[in-house]
């Protein structure tokens, strides 16, 4: 019977002692696991920053392009107003000076 009983302790001393190392295997594997998260969490925003960033850059680009476009698309409009402007002077110039010819040339 003592022998029984030293059996059942020893038992118990194993079964406490495997809970313990398990308890312990646990706590570090849900370190690692925090860790690698962590980890993953970083490397996921950092991926997402430069993501961003590329987007930002890509739509300067795009904006800078598009004004480029306007910028030209306007100029070639004003040149075409001065020369309508300037033809139309000279035309109003001719005028004037037709009827100053036809009036002193009456007189």
């Amino acid at each position: 019977m003592k022998e029984a009983l030293e059996g059942v302790r020893g038992a118990e001393q194993e079964a406490k002692s495997i809970v313990a190392e398990a308890e312990k295997e646990a706590k570090a594997i849900i370190a690692e696991a925090s860790k690698n998260g962590e980890a993953l969490i970083e490397d996921a925003k950092r991926q997402g920053e430069e993501e961003g960033q590329k987007l930002i850059q890509q739509a300067e680009a795009e904006a800078f392009k598009k004004a480029e476009d306007f910028k030209k698309e306007y100029e070639e409009k004003v040149k075409y107003l001065r020369k309508i402007s300037a033809d139309k002077m000279n035309i109003a110039v001719d005028m004037i000076l037709e009827r100053i010819v036809k009036v002193h040339g009456n007189s």
